[in-house]
């Protein structure tokens, strides 16, 4: 698959070394080989594109190959907030909504659309994610649920800098 990805001619003029945006960043694990593993910048996509409307997306797509057999993807927004108001719930769910259903599974159906043996949904901040001020609009975005390839997933908040780590199947 990752050999797909960089033969294709629109997504490999997306892939990029780091998934990183204003010092707010995502790590891969030690054990994660450089090789097994591609990052694209879905915002990067969008914003190439010569349109009047422009969906909000995150800002990385991440696509390992697991351990034993299969593909893992880790959707990646990344937000420096730099006051109380931060971000919104609905910008932030159309963001994760526009990279499963129209970049995944409409306008890259080959090669990106397939069942992945892991789905992780991240949602990275530079600031303390249980802080008073944005406590309760993260419980707000951690109960938004996508439906993807009949499974829910949940947006998972970090701080900067988690590890993506190694999936098995």
């Amino acid at each position: 698959m990752i050999k797909k990805i960089k033969a294709n001619k629109v997504l490999s003029q997306h892939i990029e070394d780091t998934c990183c945006e204003n010092e707010v960043c995502v790590t891969f694990d030690n054990e994660v080989s450089p090789d097994s593993y591609i990052i694209l910048k879905v915002d990067k996509y969008y914003n190439s594109l010569n349109i009047e409307f422009r969906p909000a997306s995150v800002d990385c797509l991440i696509i390992r190959e697991c351990v034993n057999t299969g593909y893992g993807i880790t959707l990646v927004e990344l937000k420096k907030i730099e006051n109380s108001k931060g971000f919104t719930i609905d910008n932030i769910k159309e963001k994760f909504q526009t990279t499963l259903f129209d970049f995944i599974k409409t306008k890259f159906k080959n090669p990106l659309d397939i069942d992945y043996s892991d789905v992780k949904l991240f949602f990275v901040s530079n600031k303390e994610i249980y802080k008073r001020d944005l406590g309760l609009k993260m419980e707000v975005l951690m109960n938004v649920r996508f439906k993807y390839n009949g499974k829910n997933f949940m947006i998972i908040p970090r701080m900067p800098n988690p590890a993506i780590k190694n999936c098995y199947s």
